[in-house]
């Protein structure tokens, strides 16, 4: 075997010999590692100057040569140089000098062919067993993973675009909001019973419960009885925001959606300032306009609980899971408190086209609390308050005082909220008095439609 890192000269026949010899090169200095055989190739020229390259083959680092008639026609000193081509990598190897000795010519043998030639008839012999079939459909593999990786480049770029988006809508939101915040009322509704004929006016509006739609008057709304009450809550509630449903809601003039206010349903607890409204089958209702004074009409022949229009600036939440046991050893999370119902936030507020927005709320502020004890809050978001989510777990709240306005802030981590969905608060404390509370607020940054679903 020759070493390719001398320079070495080699006997490859006497004249007219035809693959008779394997001359065997270890190239394994020359590939250093980091290139494969197929990168070899190996560049003879003859004694008259010719030069072509020459068939081989590559095994575990060890290169052979078998010289052909063409090789060896001519006597004298010839010269062969092994390469390495990797791309635009050219390395080559020290040199080889060659010999051909003297021989009879052999009278009945074919004259040699030119230079180059058998190499090139090697060549389209191994191209004539190359299955074109499979040519074709290695190329449409290639091709389709080019385009595939295209589509992945592009969905890159479009995921930097809007992950870019949503990092400089939180630090700079096209809007944020309080809930609750003065600039506007609150008012809340609970039904226990609903029967044909019984109605809600709220201001100038009456939403009349039927069991058959008509074609009511100005300023009268037609809601047809559901199999449920919830179901039926639901779709007052619906009636109120204008929700185009011609099975179950019929719309006189002046009604679509309600001039004064909207109204989501909850049947969770919530509250109107210090006023605990329980849980049951509630509308909650927002006054559209902003820094109005005029009286609003909520009024029903329902049974009802009403809780009038209040501009409020705090949720209270009652810690009614506190019971006596040393160091509220015994004291555990109270319900779910409605912070925002599902779909309430919207861009542009109450006042706009309702359109739901995602959302994420970074700030609670703590407004006032009853006592000093240890508190803590977990947040949940739902679509429909049956199934529930959490999306921060046990966040501290408290003070070591309980004047009035307070207004401690607490920074909030956790996901964004999809679009339409609610937003809950449950709390806790080491404290043992179930009439124990919190006031709070709730700020949220809003993302704009192109946003909301990412």
């Amino acid at each position: 075997m020759i070493d390719l890192t001398k320079v070495a000269t080699v006997f490859i026949g006497r004249r007219g010999e035809h693959h008779y010899r394997n001359i065997e090169f270890d190239v394994s200095n020359l590939l250093e590692d980091k290139y494969s055989g197929a990168s070899l190739n190996a560049i003879y020229r003859r004694p008259d100057g010719a030069a072509y390259p020459v068939v081989t083959n590559y095994t575990d680092g060890v290169l052979t040569w078998s010289p052909s008639a063409t090789d060896t026609v001519l006597v004298g000193v010839g010269r062969l140089e092994i390469r390495v081509t990797d791309g635009d990598v050219v390395g080559k190897s020290v040199r080889v000098l060659t010999v051909v000795e003297d021989a009879l010519v052999d009278g009945i043998a074919e004259p040699p062919e030119p230079p180059a030639q058998e190499w090139l008839n090697q060549v389209l012999s191994a191209l004539s067993e190359l299955d074109i079939d499979e040519i074709n459909n290695m190329l449409n593999l290639t091709y389709n993973l080019l385009n595939n990786t295209h589509d992945l480049l592009e969905d890159t770029s479009n995921n930097l675009y809007t992950r870019t988006g949503i990092l400089l809508n939180h630090l700079h939101p096209i809007e944020t909001a309080t809930a609750p915040d003065l600039i506007s009322r609150r008012a809340s509704i609970t039904f226990t019973n609903i029967v044909n004929g019984n109605n809600v006016v709220i201001g100038t509006v009456t939403y009349t419960f039927v069991t058959s739609l008509d074609s009511p008057i100005a300023n009268n709304v037609q809601v047809l009885i559901q199999d449920t009450l919830r179901s039926t809550v639901k779709k007052v509630a619906e009636a109120i925001r204008g929700i185009q449903d011609e099975t179950n809601i019929a719309y006189g003039t002046g009604t679509d959606p309600n001039p004064i206010c909207t109204a989501y349903w909850t049947r969770q607890r919530f509250s109107i300032g210090e006023v605990t409204v329980e849980p049951g089958e509630s509308l909650f209702v927002l006054e559209r306009t902003e820094n109005v004074t005029s009286a609003i009409t909520l009024t029903s022949n329902a049974t009802v609980t009403i809780n009038p229009f209040s501009r409020i600036g705090y949720l209270r939440y009652l810690l009614s899971g506190n019971v006596s046991g040393s160091g509220g050893v015994n004291s555990v999370r109270g319900p779910l408190h409605t912070v925002l119902p599902i779909g309430s936030v919207v861009i542009g507020g109450q006042g706009g086209l309702l359109y739901p927005a995602t959302y994420d709320c970074h700030l609670i502020t703590l407004c006032r609390q009853s006592d000093t004890s240890e508190k803590e809050l977990d947040l949940y978001i739902s679509n429909d308050e049956v199934t529930f989510t959490r999306i921060s777990r046990s966040t501290p709240i408290g003070s070591n005082n309980s004047a009035e306005s307070l207004h401690i802030h607490i920074e909030m981590r956790q996901a964004r909220v999809p679009a339409g969905y609610g937003l809950y608060a449950c709390m806790g404390s080491d404290g043992t008095s179930s009439s124990a509370y919190c006031d709070l607020k709730f700020t949220y940054h809003l993302y704009p439609v192109e946003l909301t679903n990412n």
